[in-house]
């Protein structure tokens, strides 16, 4: 009897006759076959460790997949030369990998990977950095921020960021002013999480940027930092007035400006703010709605109630969404409109509004938006019930347990049990 072992894994087994008479012969068999696998797993990673040196994009692409999986830290010093590699396929497959797979006792060789003649493999390494947050790294990627190469000093900002040491922040400050805005931009991200409060000024002329993203950034930057020396700049750029030298502009400067006034909380933005509630661009409107609500205020409640009649419906969305922020009964007869607006987003955040707001007065209108074609609407409706509490709704929220969306159903099941049903 004869048995051909080939192909087996990715090697070519000698055996070719297997005579099974003797005991000895069987034992050595067993042995082989145990082996096996481990010897074919050890083989597969040298193959792919070969074929991310291979001529061939697609052998070099697949490798690098394959090892996302696989894990090997044998294939560290492989992947990390890969990270150079003129395809983008392969350096991103292979930054996939070594993510899952470097450790702190990496960060040496990343660090030196920081000084390589090859920019892809700088921003591989400054990435890689971030990840593992190990302050060791902390000084070799303050230096990387002055390389050459704009993706290099953007990802070594990024990671300084997320490692978070606060005396970062003297090395992120003049990268607020980089010729590159994906630098500028990793910089004010960056600067918003070490709240560094010598930055603000820095950061509020970043919202007149170029780049929105830029802008947006430094408007999350402000609120984080919270520092509120910066309220009358930002009262000057959402005064401005919308005029043919101040065309609308959605989503601009005087939009993140007004969005910092309402996160920042100061009062003497209200004035300004709820003027915003009738400029003629709509977006200033929205920003300003949003910004009332966020300094939760009694003064906003009648702007805002004004504003749930607004012909844009992000206005009115945002005013209701406001209304139940600031929590005042007074609020409550402008909300039920709500609950008849033609949209059904503004229907929806009206119903949450009067549930955060808690009266009682609200349950009747509520009840009667049960039968709205939107699922979504008798849902908020009954979890608002739920929050106020009204257990003389019980009748009519076990009505709602046969309701045809199962969402409703269980928003339902659980209001019932809310109000101890």
């Amino acid at each position: 009897m004869s048995l051909a072992l080939r192909n087996f894994g990715t090697g070519n087994w000698g055996v070719r006759h297997i005579k099974p008479q003797k005991p000895l012969q069987s034992g050595l068999l067993c042995l082989l076959f145990a082996a096996a696998p481990f010897t074919v797993r050890a083989d597969k990673v040298d193959d792919l460790i070969r074929d991310l040196s291979s001529s061939s994009v697609s052998l070099r692409a697949d490798a690098a997949e394959s090892l996302v999986h696989n894990k090997s830290k044998r294939a560290i010093p492989a992947l990390i030369k890969a990270m150079g590699d003129q395809v983008e396929s392969v350096r991103g497959q292979s930054l996939r990998a070594l993510a899952s797979t470097v450790d702190k006792t990496n960060t040496p060789t990343l660090i030196a990977a920081l000084r390589d003649t090859n920019p892809n493999r700088r921003v591989g390494a400054a990435t890689l950095l971030g990840i593992l947050s190990d302050p060791r790294s902390i000084s070799a990627l303050a230096h990387a921020t002055k390389d050459t190469d704009a993706r290099v000093r953007a990802r070594a900002t990024e990671s300084l960021g997320t490692i978070g040491d606060p005396h970062a922040a003297d090395t992120l400050r003049p990268l607020l002013a980089d010729s590159d805005g994906r630098v500028r931009l990793k910089a004010v991200i960056a600067i918003g999480r070490l709240r560094d409060k010598v930055s603000t000024t820095s950061v509020v002329a970043l919202l007149h940027d170029k780049s929105r993203d830029v802008q947006q950034a430094a408007a999350v930057a402000l609120a984080q930092i919270g520092d509120r020396s910066v309220v009358p700049a930002l009262l000057h750029i959402v005064e401005q007035p919308t005029d043919k030298n101040h065309p609308v502009d959605p989503f601009g400067v005087r939009f993140y400006a007004a969005y910092t006034l309402g996160a920042l909380g100061d009062k003497r933005g209200l004035t300004v703010l709820r003027k915003g509630l009738n400029d003629r661009d709509k977006f200033i409107r929205v920003a300003a709605a949003g910004a009332l609500g966020g300094m939760r205020d009694k003064a906003a409640i009648v702007p805002l109630t004004g504003a749930l009649k607004d012909p844009f419906v992000l206005v009115r969305f945002t005013a209701a969404q406001s209304l139940g922020k600031i929590k005042d009964r007074a609020a409550v007869p402008a909300l039920i409109k709500g609950l008849k607006d033609s949209n059904e987003d503004v229907r929806e955040q009206s119903a949450k509004a009067l549930g955060r707001i808690g009266d009682k007065s609200a349950v009747p209108a509520l009840i009667a938006i049960f039968t709205d074609s939107d699922e979504a609407i008798p849902k908020a409706a009954v979890l608002a019930i739920g929050f106020i509490g009204d257990k003389a709704a019980l009748p009519a929220v076990r009505r709602l347990l046969t309701h045809k969306d199962a969402t409703v159903r269980q928003a339902a099941a659980d209001v019932v049990k809310m109000l101890g049903g």
